[in-house]
């Protein structure tokens, strides 16, 4: 589920503009935390109920690395809404890409990154949308960059072979991705309506799972992704090969795994989703994730447009130019809820 080849990734790193050092500057300060819409169906409101948390609000801090004349990087560090053993991992830490253009209210997204590898191409889709006007903030997710343990004993990977411990890595996600759209939304730089969701991938599939769930997110594009995880782990590729031979040793089947994995399928949640607000890319050949599990959650969604691209997984590196095109021009453009500090008006609220 990664750009593997760190050959290919090298020129795009190099045109990455290092900029001068600059005097740190650090802010600190509170975001409040934004409920969930309910939903009138009791069992999805059941499901959703799994996603809520007690906090009020949460601290946060962001600490300025460079500035250049069209944006500036900075840390962004708050508390992980699931504090757990791992210490590290209690943390959520992001990269946030802020434009220096003057516009007051502007969109912006949280972006969320794939399997593993490095995600130095991601920082490049970061800085081109901030210079284009985009607000990108690139969150690690659990147990991932500056979340891995320093105690190699109690390193893990967000999706492992501990099936209990992957769902819950991903509930974790989903909830610190809502946490990252509650401080993006709260910026005075950005219009609350324009926060979406851009991921890559596994990003993809937690980031349609997280929009769904949380439908204050706005315009999002999903990339490389689609629906159905049982489908795409039991599908054979040699990302899931180690999870798909654990699960059958256990005498799990594909049908078992949707019934039990409801809660982190992003098609349970789709119905939530603003159809003209999603743009979904996808590779025409793609070994990981089966173009019937793309299918699967464009239906559910209610039918976004579908981009194809020729090649496999990862052909999207060599197509880089014209997705980012698509992914700003997607993300910048409003919609009728882009007004609105909530994207549906009082008193005409229809919960999905």
């Amino acid at each position: 589920m990664r750009p593997s080849t760190s050959a290919l990734i090298l020129p795009a790193i190099l045109c990455l503009a290092a900029g001068p050092l600059q005097e740190e500057k650090t802010e600190k300060g509170t975001a409040q935390v934004r409920r969930l819409r309910p939903s009138p169906d009791a069992s999805l409101q059941a499901l959703l109920r799994t996603y809520e948390v007690a906090d009020e609000s949460f601290s946060w801090q962001l600490k300025e690395l460079r500035q250049t004349d069209k944006y500036s990087l900075a840390w962004l560090t708050f508390p992980s809404a699931v504090q757990g053993a791992v210490e590290e991992n209690n943390t959520v830490w992001a990269k946030f890409w802020q434009p220096r253009d003057g516009i007051s209210r502007r969109p912006a997204a949280v972006v969320l990154h794939w399997l593993g590898g490095s995600f130095d191409f991601l920082d490049v889709v970061c800085q081109r949308m901030a210079e284009s006007g985009v607000a990108a903030l690139m969150m690690y997710m659990p147990h991932y960059g500056p979340r891995r343990a320093k105690d190699a004993e109690k390193r893990q990977k967000l999706m492992n072979l501990d099936m209990d411990q992957t769902l819950a890595n991903m509930r974790q996600a989903v909830l610190d991705a809502r946490r990252a759209g509650d401080w993006l939304a709260a910026r005075p730089d950005v219009e609350p309506s324009r926060v979406g969701v851009v991921g890559i991938s596994l990003g993809a599939l937690l980031g349609s799972l997280t929009a769904g769930v949380d439908d204050r997110f706005g315009r999002s594009v999903f990339i490389i992704g689609g629906g159905d995880l049982p489908g795409i782990i039991m599908h054979g590729s040699k990302e899931t090969a180690g999870q798909k031979r654990k699960l059958e040793e256990a005498g799990f089947t594909v049908e078992k795994l949707r019934d039990l994995w409801k809660e982190v399928e992003p098609c349970t949640f789709a119905s939530r989703l603003r159809p003209e607000e999603i743009l979904m890319m996808n590779a025409e050949a793609d070994e990981i994730i089966p173009k019937e599990s793309t299918l699967k959650l464009a239906a559910a969604a209610g039918g976004p447009e579908i981009r194809w691209f020729k090649g496999g997984h990862y052909a999207l590196i060599f197509q880089l130019g014209p997705a980012l095109k698509d992914i700003v021009d997607h993300l910048s453009r409003r919609t009728a809820y882009a007004h609105l500090e909530d994207p549906r008006p009082a008193g005409a609220d229809t919960p999905r």
